[in-house]
């Protein structure tokens, strides 16, 4: 048992230590950089899914209609997922020969969405994926369309900045998680390919998008399907999203389960993307096996414990930083789940525990959800993340 205990561990300390110091030192070999052209500017669709955004589409609206792209070469579409709030009405309202509703009755999901808006646009060369309660810097559609003009990328994916990290311990751990990620998504560009982006900012050219089940992720499959037909999928920091992020604890969470069962189950929807290693070896050690770290962190606690109440030193230290890291985590999370604000560098550093607990409680819901119940089609917003 106790090989099986460092094999364990020796996972998790790979998952997030190995892989991204892994990945950075191949980023910094091969140090790939797609060609760019300012003066590139291709007819883009920019598409928005909105179910009951009334509060935020407005906003989103006449910020994105304001971008600096040519106007004769940016269209808008927001497909409304039967909102009864007043979205429709608002997109309604603003003229502006650029921007189209579809409206989808009854609610069917964001993915049979975007297949709509998609099919309504013929004439784009390049699709954007957004979200309504996000956004864009001014340059934001320029940065991300210039490296189109290299025939080898396929897609492009931006920068999310979460605005609102100090609201909550929540927000402050889905923030520093966030840097953590990009910085790994940096060096997967730099290595070759990166596999997935941030769902509020990614662009793709229209001819490569594939017909996206209803119920899967298309920021998983959009991207992966295009690094598996050998096409590059590349980080562009340049172009800027904003978004507040969710700042209570059960909304979140319910968020993550959500998104974790629907990119679960893409991993396996695409059989072909085993079958090229680079592909396969990113989404292995970079998705897969993250969200397997709830099992292999409960398996080597409870491994470790029958040698540790056997009297074995290392074994023991094992069961009490495992044991005592859950009970911080947990204390943290029910500390979060209580409003507790968790500001500054050193607040943020006690809670993230609580974050960590969090994510992989979720990662265990989502697989679960997805054995058991599936993933649905149809979302629900997180509140706060919309105010």
């Amino acid at each position: 048992m106790t090989v099986a205990v460092w094999i364990l561990l020796g996972l998790i300390a790979f998952v997030y230590l190995g892989y991204p110091l892994l990945i950075v030192l191949v980023g910094a070999l091969r140090n790939y950089r797609p060609r760019r052209d300012a003066d590139y500017l291709p007819r883009i669709v920019l598409l928005i899914p909105a179910y009951n955004e009334a509060a935020v589409i407005g906003k989103k609206l006449r910020d994105t209609l304001a971008l600096d792209y040519p106007a004769e070469r940016l269209r808008v579409i927001v497909i409304s997922d039967g909102s009864s709030d007043g979205t429709d009405e608002i997109v309604r309202g603003i003229a502006d020969s650029r921007l189209s509703l579809i409206r989808q009755e009854p609610q069917a999901g964001k993915v049979e969405g975007l297949k709509k808006g998609i099919a309504a646009s013929p004439e784009a060369e390049i699709i954007c994926f957004s979200d309504a309660n996000s956004r864009y810097a001014p340059d934001a559609l320029r940065q991300l369309t210039a490296v189109f003009a290299d025939t080898e990328v396929g897609a492009a994916c931006g920068r999310l900045r979460l605005e609102g990290t100090d609201r909550s311990g929540t927000a402050g751990g889905e923030g520093l998680y966030w840097r953590y990620e990009d910085m790994i998504k940096a060096a997967e560009s730099r290595s070759g390919t990166m596999l997935m982006g941030a769902g509020t900012i990614y662009a793709a050219r229209r001819e490569l998008i594939p017909d996206v089940p209803s119920h899967r992720a298309d920021d998983s499959i959009v991207p992966l399907t295009i690094a598996r037909l050998g096409y590059r999928v590349v980080w562009v920091p340049e172009a800027v999203a904003f978004e507040q992020t969710a700042i209570k604890p059960a909304e979140e969470f319910r968020r993550k389960v959500r998104m974790i069962a629907r990119d679960f189950g893409a991993y396996f929807y695409l059989h072909g993307c085993w079958k090229r290693p680079t592909v396969a070896l990113r989404l292995l050690f970079h998705k897969l096996l993250r969200w397997l770290v709830p099992v292999f962190y409960l398996g080597a606690l409870g491994l470790s414990l029958p040698s540790a109440i056997a009297g074995q030193l290392p074994m023991l230290i094992v069961t009490a930083i495992l044991g005592g890291g859950l009970l911080w985590g947990l204390l943290a999370w029910w500390a979060m789940s209580r409003d507790w604000q968790a500001r500054g560098i050193v607040g943020k550093l006690l809670a993230l525990p609580g974050h960590f607990v969090m994510v992989n409680a979720a990662a265990l819901g989502g697989i679960w959800r997805l054995i058991i119940t599936g993933s649905p089609a149809t979302w629900k917003k997180a509140e706060s993340s919309h105010q």
